[in-house]
């Protein structure tokens, strides 16, 4: 390889790296935040459960799950969504799976053969980017919201590390009054 050719190999790979790293624009800065009404308000149908809003579930810590069913890094994910819901569901927290640009009927057989105990609910695109107040629609994407329905925490994509800060987030939240 020319010496040339050095730089620009190392500034795609940085900009990989900080692509699969980084959060949406603005997610930040809602860390804190209360979401807006036409999204705390919006009901969700799960597949497998009865209607929710995140108003509904105002004094719970409440994790949105955006996946899809197609995508290796969701169903990486899938498991550590799935022990939050086990291991935490009993203090308080409530697990909700949002596929994203899919049917029904594919979702209800998706969480049959991944044995998912959560309620799973579809959502499209605009309502998926209403939630994460963002055009950045790349799965998975999980939000957490405190008792209070203030966001705590905002994990796009999937690896060990933000798994185990999701966890560590919803705990902390749980421990909160």
């Amino acid at each position: 390889m020319k010496r040339a050719t050095y730089p620009i190999v190392l500034a795609v790979l940085c900009l990989c790296v900080l692509t699969a790293q980084r959060m949406p624009t603005g997610a930040t800065s809602r860390l804190g935040h209360l979401p807006k009404d036409k999204v705390a308000k919006k009901k969700l149908q799960p597949v497998n459960g009865s209607n929710v809003s995140l108003v509904s579930m105002r004094g719970q810590v409440v994790v949105l799950d955006f996946f899809a069913t197609w995508c290796g890094h969701s169903k990486l994910h899938l498991p550590s969504v799935e022990r939050i819901s086990e291991e935490d569901g009993p203090r308080g927290a409530r697990v909700i799976g949002l596929a994203v640009e899919e049917k029904d009927s594919v979702v209800e057989g998706f969480v049959k053969d991944h044995k998912i105990t959560y309620p799973v609910a579809t959502v499209s695109d605009p309502v998926f980017g209403s939630f994460v107040e963002s055009r950045d629609v790349s799965v998975p994407q999980t939000l957490v919201y405190g008792r209070d329905g203030r966001l705590a925490g905002h994990f796009v994509g999937h690896s060990a590390e933000q798994d185990a800060e999701l966890a560590a987030t919803v705990k902390r939240e749980l421990e909160k009054p």
